[in-house]
Order: structure tokens, then C-alpha cells, then sequence
């Protein structure tokens, strides 16, 4: 497998963990997880907006990094800009169905409930509901620990099924989430996602059309 090829898998396989498990601090703290898990999906959603924020994303494993913009469109959409320095790639996701788009090559590969249900692993949420759903999982999932870290709230979870563990760091006057680092299950860091510059503003319908002219295909999504 080429090493592009590798960068497409592993960029896709980081912004889809990236948006779906983004909301780790709804568990922030173990003295009071009712309160923590209610401040932070409220501090995301409870407004029912748009906004934005920019990621950083490193793998010392694979030896890839890449940054990119989040933006979040009410009440349940998103679309990614990633780039590293081997490529680009586009994902929008709106109303349960989805597409990824390779500026360079000019592909779209539709990421629709058919082509996900082909593809193990990916299971991305829908509405609020489904991923406060899929995150209450977590506890049965994972032994969770917290502490306090000047600033910030210091959530730590360790798979019972020993398949690695991840970190998050949440503000705490806020409960916005700053960084999210996951583990193997050899404790080796396998990717750091550091996120910034959140910010409330409306977000374009048009992220969500096609590029006209583009070449559309149905194929599994690991074939990247």
C-alpha cells in the first residue's frame, strides 16, 4: 500500500474518531458526572448553532500529522477540511448521509448508510440523541478517572477490554474540550488531536453540495 494511500486511510480514520467521539468530557468528573456530562453537551449544543473550531492532529505511529477546520451546522451536520502534506480531503455529513471528497483527484466517495453499513467501525451519529446514546457506552467501555490540572479537568478512560485507552483535557470555567490524545492497547500514543479557536458563526449550506464535475463512486471506505 502506497504511502498516499495510507495518509487517505489514516486522515479518514482520524476526523471520523475526531467527530464522533469529540464529546469524550461528557465524563470529566467522576465526583459529579451528571453535572460535568450536562455542562459540556450543553456548552456544544444546548444553543442549537453553528460554529467552528480548528484541530491538530499528529500520529508518532504512523508518522502522519494534519490540521483542519470543524464545522458544525445545527442541528446535526458537520464537515471537515483536512490537509497534510501529501493530500487533502473534504468530508460533510448531513441528515445520516455523507460523502468524502479528494480535491486533487477529483473523487467523491459517498459515505451513505449503504456504503457504511458494508464497512466495519464506522458508525457516525446523526442527531445529538444518537451520539450522547453511543457516548453513554463509555462507561461500560471504560474504567473513567479524573483530576484537576491547573485549568483544566484531566479525563482519563482505560478499555476493559484492554484496547487502549485515551486522555482528554477540558477547560474547566467552560467545558470546552482543548486536546484528545488515544493509546494502544501497548500504551504507545497513537493520535493527538489538539482543538482551538472555537467559535459561534454561521456555517455555509453549500459545504454540504457536491463539487459539480467530480467523479462519484460507492466504494468501501477502506479502500483508502
Amino acid at each position: 500500500m502506497s504511502t498516499k494511500v495510507k495518509c487517505v486511510r489514516f486522515i479518514i480514520m482520524a476526523v471520523i474518531v475526531f467527530a464522533c467521539h469529540t464529546v469524550f468530557a461528557n465524563y470529566a468528573s467522576a465526583a459529579a458526572p451528571a453535572e460535568t456530562i450536562k455542562a459540556v453537551s450543553d456548552f456544544y449544543f444546548k444553543q442549537a448553532k453553528d460554529f467552528t473550531l480548528d484541530f491538530k492532529v499528529d500520529s508518532k505511529i504512523k508518522d502522519i500529522a494534519f490540521e483542519g477546520k470543524f464545522r458544525f451546522r445545527a442541528p446535526f451536520c458537520f464537515a471537515i477540511d483536512a490537509k497534510s502534506t501529501a493530500l487533502e480531503v473534504k468530508i460533510s455529513f448531513k441528515n445520516g448521509d455523507g460523502f468524502i471528497y479528494l480535491p486533487t483527484a477529483n473523487i467523491i466517495t459517498n459515505l451513505d448508510a449503504i456504503t457504511r453499513a458494508k464497512t466495519k467501525g464506522i458508525e457516525i451519529p446523526a442527531t445529538v440523541e444518537q451520539l450522547n446514546a453511543r457516548l453513554g457506552r463509555l462507561t461500560s467501555e471504560f474504567d473513567l478517572e479524573s483530576s484537576e490540572e491547573g485549568a483544566n479537568i484531566i479525563l482519563s478512560g482505560k478499555s476493559k477490554n484492554a484496547r487502549g485507552s485515551f486522555k482528554a483535557a477540558i477547560d474547566k470555567a467552560s467545558h470546552e474540550i482543548k486536546s484528545l490524545t488515544t493509546f494502544n492497547k501497548n500504551g504507545a500514543q497513537e493520535l493527538s488531536i489538539e482543538l482551538k479557536n472555537f467559535k459561534m458563526e454561521p456555517v455555509s449550506e453549500k459545504l454540504f453540495e457536491k463539487p459539480q464535475g467530480a467523479i462519484e463512486t460507492n466504494l468501501p471506505i477502506p479502500v483508502f
